[in-house]
């Protein structure tokens, strides 16, 4: 209700301005009428035009221009209006013309209209006092400046550019002079050029372009409506078919327990396997989510007296620049400027904090668009824009995206939606501090997914420490735990079921891995397609949500972080990957080995310039000015990109959870893997075996043992790693505590191969 009467507002108020600017606008073309041709307009133009001419004389001409320009400032609705000022302005004007015209006929004796009645009470004032040329000059004076502040003239501005040109048209004839003398007038001519060219003002001599990019390309909204319809009322019928038959196997069920006695039940040890394939699933559809605001109507106007400021903020610090382009967005709106020729770029970010300040905001960025060879000042609007996931998602780019983990990111400072692909990346790490959006770009992440995804196609281990972030997401099919079966399979919320997941997901990844090799084939992408060709079972994607890794960190920091650096080095191939969030990015938290795996970042405000070079390897990050504003860092590209997160409220959460579990996908998955391959193991075993006694030699030889040792005289790091882990369990190395080097013990090795050396 409060938007709508707002709009009414404006909408009276430019109904209001329109009609005064008519009014003006004819009452100023009638008087004008009147005083040029009185005997054409009747009694009342022959009474209005005496009136006038008696009491302002030959000022009465100027009352019409006033008016009309009365109407023409109320037809320009993006023009501030100053009704009191411009009407004593007004006033003031008339009278000094008044006084004026009377002077001139007075002094000179001259036969035309004096200034009437007005002119010829005041001007023997000015007679008295200034005498008859300091009159006119005095009188003259007050009546261009009252009529230039009226008519919004810059007086100053027109007397600038008349020194300025004068003194240069003197200069060039100067030195057209001085050359003539010299008779060299050719070489004279080129250096005057030069001179000028150098001297001449960088000035804006045109209006920048405004690039409205904002995406425009969403999906027929009728045609979305009538499939999403058919596809609820299918989901209805299967839900009706399913409690009918549910109803008679609970009938049959109650017969049978009348006539048979009542058993003890079994525990259930394994669950029973399910063909998902047979069951149907309807994505959510988009209305489900509400819509944003990105389409609104830009203000054209404002955006241009903002770029002027820009500019003069920049001249008031001696750098020339031309705003070239605005690309207006939903929050942020970025203005590239061409800087004169030997500007540099750095000066520009010398004064960030004083063109913020010009600019009245909080934080300003400045970045280089190189493919304009324009520098870009991204300054917050003074309203900002209401950003919907469902702005993002549904686009032509969106659904047009074939893979299923699609990401909707956010928007990009133009306002068009920033699709990615978590599959490339293939990890994902997120930071920011308290209340700058991070926990709501987890759920953009997850309901992205969510909206491409079955539950059989890819799969959830959610670990939420805080308990209050994920839980919404407990009744969905897609959740995994590879310590559990799939019906017990919840949202992770204690650190130490956590790191026993990230353990067993480790298994599950080797299992993969032997799966892959015995199927001969490179990656879950061409396991999927081989078994599609064969009629099998299709591998899942697995998806590992961390909100909150400092919390794990301090309990139990080491098996956390070996678990994320086998899966973030390993698991890519085979369909697993990490979505890592912290609110605060230090090394404790975010390590080194972490980061080396992690090569796509997003972040959100951080407190400081430290954090931000902890996630984003450089500054920035603590510039933003929060509510989902970040910087994402895709992979292989050298800096980040400012998006602005979509906004999800809980209740939208809520009905996207609630539209997927009452459709009762069952929940299955395969039993979580328990440990490696007996015959692996055992095959690892002899090739173990078999390289101790080379190994042995090796040693004795060296006098020394070590992995990179190992590695070249055996190849392979994984095979070095065993060849260790064989001695040291033997006894015949080992490392003393507090130190990094390995003691040999010779006298084993020398038994051993007498022993075992034939």
């Amino acid at each position: 209700m409060a938007k709508q009467t707002k709009k009414q507002l404006e909408e009276h108020r430019k109904s209001k301005r329109l009609l005064l600017g008519c009014i003006c606008c004819a009452i100023a073309f009638f008087l004008l009428y009147a005083l040029i041709s009185a005997s054409d307009t009747g009694i009342i133009g022959e009474a209005l035009s005496t009136i006038m001419f008696s009491s302002f004389g030959a000022s009465s001409y100027i009352i019409p221009i006033i008016l009309l320009w009365f109407g023409i400032l109320y037809f320009i609705t993006s023009s501030i209006l100053r009704t009191r000022i411009d009407l004593a302005l007004a006033v003031v004007s008339v009278t000094l013309s008044s006084i004026l015209f009377s002077l001139i006929k007075n002094i000179f004796n001259l036969k035309f209209q004096d200034g009437g009645w007005l002119g010829n009470v005041l001007y023997p004032f000015f007679l008295k006092f200034f005498g008859n040329w300091g009159s006119i000059a005095i009188v003259g004076v007050l009546f261009i400046f009252f009529i230039a502040a009226f008519f919004r003239i810059s007086l100053i501005r027109i007397i600038k550019y008349v020194i300025k040109s004068t003194i240069e048209d003197i200069k060039q004839w100067y030195e057209y002079r001085k050359a003539k003398k010299q008779d060299k007038p050719t070489i004279v001519n080129n250096r005057s050029r030069k001179e000028q060219t150098e001297e001449e003002p960088f000035e804006q001599t045109e209006k920048p372009r405004i690039i409205d990019s904002r995406q425009n390309n969403k999906k027929d909204d009728e045609d979305d409506f009538v499939q999403e319809q058919m596809k609820a009322a299918k989901v209805q019928e299967q839900k009706k078919i399913i409690v009918q038959e549910e109803e008679k196997e609970d009938v049959q069920d109650e017969q049978v327990q009348e006539s048979e006695p009542i058993a003890e039940p079994k525990p259930i040890v394994q669950q029973e396997k399910i063909d998902t394939k047979t069951f149907s699933y309807t994505l959510p559809p988009v209305n489900l989510l509400r819509e944003g605001s990105l389409n609104t109507q830009i203000n054209e106007s404002e955006l241009q007296e903002r770029a002027e400021a820009l500019r003069e903020a920049l001249k008031s610090f001696k750098i020339d620049a031309v705003v070239q382009d605005i690309i207006p967005g939903p929050v942020i709106t970025r203005y590239d400027i061409v800087l004169a020729p030997g500007v540099k770029m750095q000066s520009v970010m010398n004064i960030m904090d004083d063109i913020s300040l010009a600019m009245k905001t909080a934080a300003i960025r400045i970045e280089p668009v190189p493919e304009k060879s324009a520098v870009g000042i991204e300054i917050p609007n003074p309203k900002a824009s209401l950003v919907s996931l469902r702005d993002i998602i549904d686009t032509k780019e969106f659904n047009d995206s074939k893979s299923l983990l699609t990401l909707a990111v956010g928007t990009k400072t133009d306002g068009s939606g920033y699709i990615s692909n978590l599959a490339k990346m293939p990890h994902l790490l997120i930071a920011g501090s308290t209340g700058s959006g991070k926990s709501v770009g987890v759920h953009n992440i997850i309901l992205s997914i969510l909206y491409k995804a079955r539950p059989d196609e890819v799969k959830f281990i959610l670990i939420d420490p805080k308990r209050v972030e994920m839980t919404a997401y407990k009744d969905i099919p897609h959740l995994y735990n590879p310590c559990c079966i799939a019906e017990d399979a919840d949202v992770i919320t204690r650190p130490n079921e956590a790191s026993d997941a990230l353990k067993k997901l480790v298994k599950v990844m080797e299992g993969r891995y032997e799966k892959y090799a015995s199927n001969m084939v490179r990656n879950i992408e061409d396991y999927n397609t081989k078994m599609a060709a064969e009629g099998g079972d299709k591998d899942y994607y697995i998806i590992v949500i961390i909100d909150e890794l400092a919390d794990l960190m301090m309990v139990a920091s080491k098996e956390i972080e070996d678990s994320i650096q086998r899966l973030a080095q390993m698991a890519r191939a085979v369909g697993i990957h990490l979505i890592l969030a912290t609110q605060r990015p230090t090394v404790n938290v975010i390590t080194g080995t972490i980061k080396a795996n992690f090569p796509a970042r997003l972040s959100f405000q951080t407190v400081s310039a430290v954090d931000s070079k902890v996630i984003l390897d450089s500054i920035g990050a603590e510039s933003l000015i929060g509510k989902g504003d970040m910087l994402f860092l895709p992979p292989s590209e050298p800096r980040p990109v400012r998006l602005q997160g979509a906004f999800v409220s809980s209740k939208e959460i809520e009905q996207v959870v609630k539209f997927i579990a009452d459709q009762d996908f069952p929940k299955f998955y395969e039993p979580p893997v328990t440990e490696v391959s007996q015959a692996a193991a055992a095959t690892a075993a002899d090739k173990a075996e078999k390289d101790l006694i080379p190994a042995l030699k090796l040693i004795l030889e060296r006098r020394r043992i070590s992995q990179d040792l190992l590695k070249a005289q055996f190849g392979g790091s994984a095979r070095a790693s065993n060849i260790l882990s064989v001695l040291e369990v033997r006894g015949f190395i080992h490392k003393p505590e507090g130190t990094n080097r390995w003691e040999i013990n010779y006298n084993l090795v020398e038994d051993y191969l007498r022993i075992n050396d034939n």
